[in-house]
């Protein structure tokens, strides 16, 4: 980053405040164009994700595109998400238009063993949860902790501002996992990210053809305490809002004739198989701005 993370992001704040929508879209896309011409060290690993994505070699014309409008999807990320903190049940269906399975969350917490989301960094991640803050559903989102102090206070404020509750995690810490099968017992709602191992339980996937290390703790929570997994997503449409739908809850039932990490590994390797079939239809908002394939590599070909 070229300019300190919060200021960066007050400015970016200031910007979507004030300066007219119109100007905006012209000004995304030059900027946008911009970056992607010049900031190479971004660009090369978001040319090699893409490709995986698409199965197409780097240099595809396909794959340039997809990338270049990427660069503008993340500028809109960027002005929705300094802008969340303004959303009510009144405007934000001015932000979010179209929802799909609404019915899975409600079907799990008549349930009683509560609910674990998780999605991808995919399209507006954060806009998952207040989805159901709003409706005032007990939601927690689980988040490892910024490397910048200021820019994680800002966060949790946000978060709380819309309802969310916010448990900064150490996947290493089974403090933190009795804590969140406790909130799951009394039937709450907790939201995490699921395409990036940081720590904790992992299982080997494939993922788009490729080996590479999923963490596995929602699965073995899901197992634990009963609480489906329901995979959920949220990206911009081109006309400007946003979409957002679940899929099927995934069930974690104990099997006496399967191994408890059998089990774990199938569950993941079916929700690594969600992400991959959403992802693919929208390429140009899944976020990692590093070459993934290769932080997540797994050695073992044969895992």
């Amino acid at each position: 980053m070229l300019i300190p993370r919060k200021l960066y992001l007050l400015l970016t704040y200031f910007y979507a405040r004030f300066v007219p929508h119109w100007w905006q879209r012209i000004q995304n896309g030059v900027v946008s164009f911009l970056y992607y011409l010049f900031w190479g060290r971004i660009r090369r690993p978001l040319l090699k994700n893409t490709s995986i994505i698409l199965g197409l070699p780097e240099d595809n014309p396909q794959v340039k595109r997809t990338v270049r409008r990427l660069f503008a999807n993340y500028g809109w990320y960027l002005r929705d998400y300094v802008l969340i903190h303004r959303l009510t049940r009144d405007n934000y269906q001015e932000t979010v238009a179209d929802e799909v399975g609404a019915h899975y969350i409600e079907g799990a917490l008549a349930q009683g063993n509560g609910a674990i989301l998780i999605t991808p960094h995919l399209g507006n991640w954060e806009l998952g949860g207040v989805t159901f803050a709003l409706r005032g559903c007990p939601i927690y989102a689980l988040t490892l902790k910024d490397q910048e102090e200021e820019v994680q206070q800002y966060r949790d404020t946000v978060r709380g501002s819309l309802g969310i509750k916010t448990i900064h995690i150490n996947p290493d810490d089974n403090g933190t996992i009795i804590k969140m099968a406790r909130l799951l017992k009394d039937n709450k709602v907790i939201a995490m990210l699921g395409d990036r191992y940081e720590g904790g339980k992992k299982t080997a996937v494939t993922f788009f053809g490729k080996k590479v290390y999923f963490p596995a703790g929602a699965m073995a929570l899901a197992l634990a305490t009963g609480a489906p997994v329901i995979p959920v997503f949220i990206v911009r449409r081109p006309d400007g809002p946003y979409r957002a739908w679940m899929e099927k809850p995934i069930k974690v039932r104990r099997r006496s004739d399967q191994d408890n990490d059998a089990l774990i590994a199938q569950k993941t390797q079916e929700l690594a198989t969600i992400f991959e079939k959403n992802i693919r239809h929208h390429p140009d908002q899944f976020y990692h701005f590093f070459d993934y394939w290769s932080r997540f590599r797994c050695e073992d070909t044969s895992a």
